[in-house]
């Protein structure tokens, strides 16, 4: 799967721009503030219908301007797809093959995985970024898991107020209406994590080790639910019986303490967390390693590899990652890297381009603009 023509339109500091990536590597370089992280986030909203650096799509417009719009066509095998994201100041749009499409119709269409700066919460950050970490991978694995997500937030954030509203006296809440949301959740939320467990089984299996020295790494899922195994209905049932013992602390608390909202990707290495007390190349190689494991899986169901999103390469990594980084992915993947340095155009693979952009404006290796 590849992108093969990313147009954009008065997106952040780019005016209009259309370009044609390589299959293989694409470097986007330039000093700091130009633009490059724009392109990597326009690409990932072709992916995901979301950013991964704000949660209000009208951020994404140029200044003095009243809408923006990311076109992109994917092309897989002999089939091409044509992507769009049109934002304006009251919403956003998906369109896919120029018709209007659900989050969960347009997601999964442009294949990708992103390393980003954001992403390092994933080894250095809270669970809910593991978690969002572990979910944005499954949705084209599993089958309305994007839909569940959606089910299930919903539904907690009311049987959350209930809880609060019946902790603040303001309303006498009958038991049997607890009963009633209590299986609201129930359903879409073991799903959720009947998905994340199997999940992370494969990528135990898939984990590469002592791709970047020696440390070993180990991940182990926690969850409030006790679950032995990933079975549908032996987790509902499990679920159902500790949201009920735990109702009498949740109405005193005011929030559900129980559920896949409250769960973690635990991660070690060498014995130790990762998160408390691994060093920061340590992170970096862990999370590394984890995407590795996430990009086999997808390859092993889906029978290729997605594409793979690189911001700021040479601040998050040193010459030898990312030397041992391009090689396993050069001959795998369609790639995408920003870089403020010269230097990483040493390494890079021969199915390279390279784009140079200054001030929003990009031209290629020549210095054409585009």
């Amino acid at each position: 799967m590849n992108l093969t023509r990313l147009r954009l339109f008065h997106y952040r500091n780019i005016d209009e721009l259309e370009i044609f990536p390589s299959a293989g590597t694409n470097l986007f370089s330039g000093l700091n503030g130009q633009g490059k992280t724009n392109l990597l986030e326009s690409i990932y909203l072709l992916g995901y219908g979301k950013s991964f650096r704000t949660a209000a799509p009208k951020d994404c417009i140029q200044h003095g301007q009243t809408e923006c719009r990311v076109e992109g066509t994917v092309q897989h095998g002999t089939l091409s797809r044509d992507l769009c994201v049109s934002i304006s100041q009251q919403e956003k749009k998906l369109l896919l093959l120029g018709k209007p499409a659900a989050l969960d119709e347009f997601v999964g269409n442009l294949h990708l995985l992103a390393f980003t700066h954001e992403h390092l919460n994933v080894v250095r950050g809270s669970p809910a970024d593991r978690r969002a970490f572990l979910d944005r991978a499954m949705v084209t694995l599993y089958p309305g898991h994007i839909t569940y997500l959606a089910v299930y937030g919903r539904s907690l954030r009311q049987r959350n107020r209930m809880l609060a509203s019946a902790r603040e006296g303001r309303s006498s809440v009958d038991e049997s209406l607890f009963d009633s949301w209590d299986e609201a959740i129930i359903k879409p939320g073991a799903r959720i994590l009947s998905h994340r467990m199997r999940y992370v089984e494969h990528m135990k299996q898939e984990l590469p080790q002592g791709l970047f020295g020696s440390d070993a790494m180990k991940m182990h899922y926690y969850s409030t639910v006790t679950a032995e195994d990933a079975d549908v209905l032996l987790i509902e049932n499990s679920f159902r019986q500790q949201l009920r013992q735990a109702r009498p602390r949740d109405r005193q608390n005011g929030y559900t303490s129980v559920g896949p909202h409250r769960d973690d990707l635990k991660l070690y290495v060498n014995g130790r967390s990762l998160v408390d007390f691994g060093s920061a190349g340590q992170q970096r190689s862990a999370l590394l390693s984890l995407y590795f494991s996430q990009m086999e899986i997808h390859r092993k169901h889906h029978g290729f590899y997605p594409v793979f999103l690189v911001d700021d390469a040479e601040a998050e990594l040193d010459i030898q990652r990312i030397d041992t980084f391009l090689k396993f992915l050069s001959q795998r993947t369609q790639t995408f890297l920003t870089s403020a340095k010269e230097f990483l155009l040493s390494p890079m693979p021969e199915n390279t381009r390279h784009f140079s952009v200054q001030n929003g404006m990009v031209s290629d290796g020549s210095g054409s603009s585009l």
